[in-house]
């Protein structure tokens, strides 16, 4: 168990450095591998509509959101069904990239909780989902204000 919770604890920093990575430089580049990664639509997965209801209701509050992509990448972190958006609340591109994790039941999402909180993470949870927002560079500061928005919007909770 300590092993898996170590490899677990290393894979989840590299996909949280890796959601945050974009940089003010990256905020006008072409988008980066994980995008690419992603399909072009979501529709054929159960936790699809979840996933665009999320970015629907964080749209409706105000905040600009990019249509949810499905991560193609396999998660050695959780079986949650991955979605990769934008969230912005400025005229400015988003700082990175944010993800929308559908988990298939609560105990899973406390064991994201509790990981995303020992490395650092930002994090918007409800009662089987979380918003992991990116935390590399500037994009921290952005997801600091960000999360109680996104919180409030979608009756949640914020995590850090």
């Amino acid at each position: 168990m300590r092993i898996r919770t170590t490899v677990v604890g290393v894979a989840l920093l590299a996909a949280l450095t890796a959601c945050g990575a974009g940089g003010d430089d990256e905020a006008t580049a072409t988008p980066s591998a994980t995008a690419a990664e992603s399909t072009p639509s979501a529709a054929a997965l159960p936790s699809s509509k979840e996933a665009q209801d999320i970015a629907d209701t964080l749209t409706a509050a105000g905040l600009k959101v990019s249509e949810p992509k499905v991560r193609n990448k396999e998660s050695v972190l959780t079986d949650a069904s991955i979605f990769t958006v934008t969230v912005t609340d400025q005229d400015t591109p988003a700082s990175g990239e944010t993800l929308i994790n559908i988990f298939p039941d609560s105990e899973a999402l406390d064991d994201w909780i509790d990981l995303t909180k020992s490395l650092g993470g930002i994090s918007v949870t409800g009662d089987d989902w979380a918003i992991s927002l990116p935390t590399a560079g500037k994009a921290r500061d952005d997801s600091k204000r960000l999360a109680p928005r996104i919180a409030e919007a979608l009756n949640g909770t914020v995590q850090q």
